[in-house]
């Protein structure tokens, strides 16, 4: 077989602070070029010069990276210095908080199930608890489990309105 004929594997690349993939599907997202350096859409800190020229601010989370992060430091490092680079916006945080549960391959169902998702946020995807806790100076555990109850509810409302039709 020629070298011509072998076909060059894809590169996938992976966000390490939100751990999305780069291009479409439910777990996809845009990237963007910047000092020779993909970077996540979501995550970094980009703007853009009146001439139109994107950039990212620095430091910023939101690299890509060719293998997914398995070392949780690496995510926590991504997002934090002394303190975060850049915070999420509730109104951001709670969408992506429930798309992170609802592909978590965690038991749901054990005793204590979101606590133990609430610790794998912390570890793999500190990005999104970043928020400020608007309502309480408090853990945000309690608004990311009202979030995660609200979501558990609103499934149940589905499946129940899916078996009677």
């Amino acid at each position: 077989m020629s070298e011509a004929n072998e076909s060059k594997p894809t590169r996938i690349l992976h966000c390490a602070s939100c751990g999305r993939s780069a291009g479409t599907g439910p777990n996809g997202v845009d990237t963007v070029v910047c000092l020779e350096q993909e970077w996540c859409a979501r995550c970094a800190r980009i703007g853009q010069t009146s001439s139109g020229l994107v950039y990212v601010n620095q430091p910023s989370p939101g690299r890509m990276y060719e293998d997914p992060i398995v070392d949780p430091l690496d995510a926590w490092i991504d997002c934090y210095g002394m303190k975060p680079k850049r915070r999420i916006k509730v109104d951001e945080a709670r969408p992506e908080i429930q798309c992170a549960w609802a592909m978590w391959d965690g038991d749901k169902d054990a005793s204590g199930a979101m606590l133990m998702f609430f610790g794998w946020l912390r570890r793999f995807r500190p990005y999104f608890l970043t928020f400020r806790n608007v309502r309480s100076s408090g853990d945000p555990w309690q608004r990311v489990h009202s979030w995660l109850r609200q979501y558990e509810r609103a499934n149940r409302q589905r499946g129940s309105q899916r078996q009677a039709e």
